[in-house]
This record gives C-alpha cells, structure tokens and sequence, in this order.
C-alpha cells in the first residue's frame, strides 16, 4: 500500500480479534506475582501531542532531503485471531511495528523495535518491546558509548485491562474497591512508567490494541498522556507511532534534578536496615527490603542480559548525605518479576545459598550486600565487585587452576556444590580467585557430586 508525508494515512490497520473458540486468558496468575507502585504522582494531558508529531515530522522529512512525499509499505491487512498477550505482540510485530519501522528508515531514522531477548544489554527490566536505533550513542550520565533504547513499548489484553481512563483510575488508586480491569490498567500504567525510570527514557507507549496510551516523562512523578482509540482517531495510527519514534530518537533522555536529602526525611534509616538485615537472618534467609530507588544510580553502561533480567553494576547512596557520600559499589543481580513471576523465587533460592554459605563471603564468594525489592516491579541481589570473570580463550596455568580448586573446596567442605562450573564464573581480583553466580548451589546429595565437581574444574 502507499501512504504519504506528513499525513502517513493508514486504512490497512491489521484487525485483531477474540478467537471466536471463545478461548483466551483471562488475565489472572497462577503463581504468586508482585504489584508495580511506583512514585508516580501526577497525570497530566499532553495537550501538544499532535503538534509535537507533526513538526518532528515535517522536520525528519526535511532533513532526509526525500525526493517524493509518497512511500510504498507492505500492506498489513490480516486479520488474526488473539488469546492472550503474546498473541497480541506478535500480531503487533507484522500488523504495525513493521510499518512503523519502514516509514523511519526511509526518513533515515534506522531502528527496530525489540523483545527482552533481542540482545540489547543495557536495560534494567523487561518492557514487551523497545525501539533501539542501530548505532551507539553517547549517553549523558555514562562514560562510554551505547545503544540507547530510546522508547519502551508494553502490551496488555484488551479484556483484561481496558485502558479505559488511566487519570481516573490514578485518582482513585487507593480505592479498595475499584474493578479488576482498573486496577490491571493503573498497575499496567505503574510497570511502563518504573521502565521509562529506570533507564532514564523520557518515552513510552501503553496499549492492549483497542486503546493507545501515549506517554512522555516531564516533571518528577509526572505523566503527561495522549489517548488514541482503535476507530477513531484524531490522527492516522501510524503518524502517532512514527512520531513518538522520531520525538524519542531526537531527545530520548530524561532524569529529573535528584532530591534534596530531605525528600528522605520519614524513610527509615536506611544502612541500619540494610545491615540488620545482612546480620540478623530470619529462619537462616536474608530478608527482602524495600530499595529506595532514588537510593540505586545503575551504571547500565555495565548491564550484561541474562534470562530474566541481567546483571549492572550500581552505587547505593545514604539519604543522610544524599549528594555527598560516594556510595557503595555493588554488582546487582536483577530480575523483573512482573514479567518473569518465577524468577524471584529462583533469586531468593540464590540468596539462601549465600547464607548458608555466610562465613565463606569476601574470601571464596562475593560479599553479600542484600536482596531488595524495587516497585514491585524488580528484585535484586546486591553484591560485592570481584574483578573479571577467566576467558574461554585463556591459558589457565597450574597455578591458577590450583587456587580455582583451592575456592571449590571450600564450598564443599561446607557441604555444598556451586551447581554451575564454568570459566565464565570464577573471577580475579588480585592474588584471590572467587566463585560467582550462586543460583543452582545447593546442599551435595553425596561425596561422588562432590568429585564430579571437583573434575569439571580439572577439565576447564
């Protein structure tokens, strides 16, 4: 089909429907799942929306010295049957992302729009889809040059969470009474808004397909929104998404000023619990805290994926001498449970490891620093910085791979096996060798696991 600047009409917007079997998910969870809360405060209209994608534009079309306002696009006109949320996005990929992304790329912005596990590392959390330009950039609060992702995409069903009237539903967030799908639209509204935060991003689009919630960070805590509806909107579906791509590749970085310690005056003190709760177990466990997230600055130019989320290296500042103290370096290890609702089961087993494993900490395994909650939205595991990981390519010499023996011991002699005997695990800092990545130890069954282990190191 062909389509034309500025305008980009769009009449073969792919439909998608209930499967008329009547099956589909009906937005509930089986497994225990956490609830975004955020600090969001205010909703407010984006009342220059559709100047805003107009003139960005008109300017991107300008500057791409484009011989022909007409462009030629596949035509998306399918229609498909959906059942759940990933039905959802994957009819989204074909019906809309793909056009979005031709009409950029010919205007000379080159991105794609990608999953979790389309291998951008510098991200904390797991948004459904993320448009990332394909060159680095310079990002202004980190050292070295990366992809930024420059505006976060999250689907939700459409019968699940309506999406219907997110101020409404903000205002009367403490009503205990509010529906179900109220309820799932604000949390809906609470998950994109702690992504766009914690990436410092000042764009994201909220939708469930019948209704597209545009959104720009402002002022802290603030929203600003613009609501399109499937059927009737005041502008072509596709101009509001090749526009919010264009706004976010020209200035997709926002943070606001820090606070003043005193934004910090009726929390708690903050490094007592986290030491109480380092020191005292409960039930031999580590007990999950609450973070600050103002108190966590992520450093996502060392953000490495993993499968349920990746590990970043990040400062924890105290509240009392918020701007002054040069904070804790730590490692974190990071899992978004509202994407991944088992995962933080799999880093609270990870962190009954490092108890029982208490006396070894700072010598054959990392210090552990606690495990934190962020939002509901994140869990973390808060840890010691102990050097680089052996290559594949390295040469391991007697000396080292008898001090790598030396550290495996010492678990076993606790009684434990690592689980996971790779070189990409053992790291050095200094004269020491350390033992990372603690998530599959566990007590040994019998002396023959401990051998075995003990001649995977030997094989390395």
């Amino acid at each position: 089909m062909q389509t034309s600047l500025p305008d980009l009409p769009f009449n073969n917007y792919g439909k998608a429907e209930l499967d008329p079997s009547g099956f589909h998910s009906s937005g509930t969870y089986t497994s225990p799942r956490t609830y975004p809360r955020t600090d969001l405060n205010t909703l407010a209209p984006w009342t220059s929306f559709l100047e805003d994608v107009h003139q960005v534009i008109q300017s991107t079309t300008a500057r791409a010295h484009l011989t022909s306002s007409t462009l030629t696009i596949e035509p998306r006109t399918r229609r498909t049957f959906v059942e759940n949320e990933e039905t959802i996005r994957a009819h989204a990929m074909f019906a809309l992302h793909e056009p979005v992304t031709e009409v950029a790329n010919s205007l000379g912005v080159n991105g794609n729009f990608y999953t979790p596990s389309g291998g951008n590392a510098a991200i904390i959390g797991a948004p459904d889809f993320s448009w990332v330009v394909d060159s680095a950039w310079p990002h202004p609060k980190l050292v070295v040059p990366y992809q930024p992702l420059h505006a976060y995409v999250e689907y939700k069903m459409w019968w699940a969470a309506d999406l219907v009237d997110l101020p409404a539903a903000h205002a009367h967030r403490h009503d205990k009474k509010r529906d179900t799908a109220s309820r799932q639209s604000l949390e809906a509204l609470h998950q994109i808004y702690g992504y766009m935060t914690f990436n410092d991003n000042k764009f994201g689009i909220l939708t469930n397909w019948q209704r597209v919630w545009f959104l720009r960070r402002t002022e802290r805590k603030t929203l600003e929104y613009y609501l399109i509806e499937l059927g009737s909107p005041p502008i072509s579906i596709l101009k509001a998404w090749v526009g919010m791509v264009l706004l976010a590749n020209d200035n997709w970085f926002y943070t606001p000023t820090p606070p003043s310690a005193r934004y910090f005056g009726t929390s708690p003190n903050v490094q007592t619990n986290r030491r109480d709760a380092i020191q005292n177990l409960v039930d031999g466990q580590y007990q999950c805290l609450a973070l600050d997230y103002h108190l966590c600055r992520f450093d996502r130019s060392y953000a490495r994926p993993g499968a349920s989320g990746c590990v970043v290296m990040a400062k924890f500042l105290q509240p009392s001498s918020l701007g002054r103290d040069p904070g804790l370096e730590v490692i974190c290890k990071v899992v978004d449970v509202v994407r991944y609702t088992d995962a933080g089961g799999l880093l609270e087993g990870e962190a009954r490891a490092y108890a029982a494993l208490q006396s070894l900490q700072g010598q054959v395994i990392p210090t552990f620093y606690g495990f934190y909650e962020v939002w509901g939205i994140l869990k973390l595991l808060a840890l010691q910085p102990v050097g680089d990981a052996i290559s594949e390519g390295e040469n391991i010499t007697q000396e080292l791979r008898a001090k790598m023996r030396a550290t495996v011991q010492q678990i076993h002699n606790a009684g434990y096996v690592h689980g996971d005997i790779a070189r990409r695990n053992f790291c050095r800092k200094g004269s020491n060798v350390v033992l990372v990545d603690l998530e599959r130890c566990r007590r040994a069954r019998s002396q023959s696991e401990l051998f075995d282990e003990m001649d995977q190191v030997d094989s390395l």
